[in-house]
């Protein structure tokens, strides 16, 4: 047998070994050909187990059945005295246990790290994907406690456990009159391996999954490197609150030290990021926090797969859909400069309950980056033919800066820039007039105005008619310095740039454009229609 002494085992090399006749009682790696996505992260999820297992029990002698590992990056290798049971029993014990207050607790994360509102969004993430038939846990009581929030005290009620499956798996994995490691195939459901779900009671035999004990062991270690995300849908009644929908991170794995390093650098996400308006977004957060090079060829890919309940009175959600998303350097690069410019997620608390505000703008521009296509590509599509109730454009105005940040520090849409100005610049000559026809002391209706021009917008369904809509509207707005100024770019944008792209860019035109402040009699600072229009906007998203 190898006796592996801690020390060796953190620095990834063999040092002072003791060498018997004996192989590794479980061997992994994550270049083995019968190996899937799946596996390669519960091999790596073992792999931060064992780390994290280091720390605490950092001679073997602690550990049950003596059991030591061998790490590299890409293989891991078990050994282990006498029974198998009693080893296997006690690293799966260490590696899932409960919390006093019923919380899972994960040893594979850095827990000292995870604050309680984090520790609650993985149980409950955890209990929605994996846990998901009430076979697989043992439920307690409802707990109430509270959550410092924005140095705010919030009520919160969650679900505690007594037990649940990974606790007890051992017994799956040894045969009961031995003790030893079983040689033949084990039997697993959903709640261990992804999608493996048992379709009907009567036939659930024939559609369980077989896999290798070693293979089950790892799997089993799956929820440490996923990631979970909530699913907001923009077009819905915000008032009412609905079932959350989950959205599970599965990364495709290559070094699981590499892997590790960035689930547990994941733990900097405060909870208000981990909600999103598309699939997309969940899979660029995975790898926000990369550190990406000029020189580096990066590349990376995971599966984001999502859980919702079919109905108001199903008890699990169901596995609705599964998209593949590939990531390269210049997509995260682009998704990380959103990050940084547009509106951020807010929490809006309440005595009882926090709602969080997600920025679909934002969302709907990651789901534009890993389908490979321009930032601001389907605008006119999501914007306009299916924002029926306009929910999406109302919240251009508070990107607005973001869409000119981002349009300077890339040379391929700073074009753009002086068209939106251009624009612009016409629509405050129309508005011009609109003031100095206005009585004094009242504000002329600026807002009915912009929906007039972005229904006049929407009017132009091929080249002819927007070119006829543009040419007309810039005329009604008068002197035009930056026309002007510009004459000959603008001229050759609009001679070839297909007219689509420039009906985006005057969407957003229209809708990031500041309107002038408004005269107040007050003794307060003067209110500015900007700030009105927020206003608006905020009661239109209230939850």
């Amino acid at each position: 047998m190898w006796n592996i002494c801690p020390s060796d085992s953190q620095q990834g090399r063999r040092g002072n070994l003791i060498v018997a006749a004996t192989q590794p009682k479980i061997s992994l790696s994550l270049d083995a050909a019968d190996t899937t996505m799946m596996h390669r992260v519960g091999m790596t999820g073992l792999y931060m187990t064992l780390k994290r297992l280091e720390k605490q029990y950092p001679s073997s002698r602690q550990r049950g059945g003596h059991i030591s590992w061998f790490l590299t990056a890409d293989t891991i290798e078990l050994f282990w005295e006498g029974s198998d049971f009693v080893a296997l029993s006690w690293l799966i014990k260490e590696s899932f246990q409960l919390d006093d207050t019923g919380l899972i607790h994960l040893t594979g994360l850095d827990n000292n790290a995870i604050d309680l509102t984090q520790k609650i969004h993985i149980h409950e993430g955890m209990c929605a994907v994996f846990l998901r038939l009430n076979k697989f846990y043992q439920a307690g009581e409802l707990v109430n406690t509270e959550l410092t929030v924005e140095e705010r005290r919030v009520e919160y009620q969650y679900k505690s456990l007594i037990w649940y499956a990974h606790q007890t798996f051992a017994e799956k994995l040894c045969e009961a009159d031995t003790q030893q490691l079983r040689h033949d195939y084990v039997q697993i459901t959903s709640w261990l391996y992804l999608g493996g779900i048992v379709r009907h009671a009567r036939t659930q035999n024939t559609t369980k999954l077989e896999e290798k004990p070693e293979y089950a062991l790892a799997l089993l270690f799956v929820p440490v490197v996923c990631h979970y995300c909530l699913l907001h849908i923009p077009s819905e009644d915000l008032k009412e609150r609905k079932p959350h929908r989950y959205l599970v991170v599965i990364p495709e794995i290559k070094d699981s030290e590499d892997a590790s390093q960035r689930r547990w650098g994941l733990q900097q996400l405060k909870t208000k990021q981990l909600h999103v308006s598309s699939l997309g977004e969940a899979g660029l957060l995975y790898y926000s926090l990369d550190d990406i090079q000029p020189e580096d060829d990066y590349y990376q890919a995971c599966q984001v797969w999502l859980y919702e309940k079919m109905n108001k009175d199903s008890r699990q959600r169901t596995l609705m859909s599964i998209e593949e998303i590939k990531i390269d350097k210049n997509t995260l690069i682009t998704y990380q400069q959103v990050q940084k410019h547009f509106q951020t997620n807010y929490q809006k608390i309440q005595p009882k309950q926090i709602f969080i505000k997600v920025n679909p703008i934002r969302s709907l521009i990651a789901d534009n980056l890993v389908k490979g296509i321009h930032w601001w590509s389907n605008f006119w599509e999501k914007l306009v033919i299916e924002d029926s109730k306009e929910y999406l454009f109302n919240q251009l105005f508070s990107n607005r800066e973001g869409f000119m940040i981002m349009a300077e520090n890339s040379e391929e849409d700073n074009q753009y820039l002086i068209f939106i100005k251009v624009f612009q610049q016409a629509m405050k000559g129309n508005f011009a007039k609109m003031y100095a026809k206005a009585k004094s002391g009242k504000y002329p209706p600026i807002k009915k105005k912009i929906e007039r021009l972005r229904a006049e917008l929407n009017c132009c369904y091929d080249e002819l008619s927007f070119k006829e809509y543009l040419s007309d509207f810039l005329v009604r707005g008068g002197l035009n310095k930056y026309f002007n100024e510009h004459q000959e770019q603008i001229s050759l944008l609009i001679k070839k740039i297909p007219w689509q792209e420039l009906r985006i860019w005057s969407l957003l035109a229209i809708a990031s454009y500041k309107p002038k402040d408004k005269p107040t009699n007050s003794n307060d600072s003067l209110l500015s229609n900007n700030q009105k229009l927020e206003e608006v906007n905020d009661e239109s998203e209230e939850e």
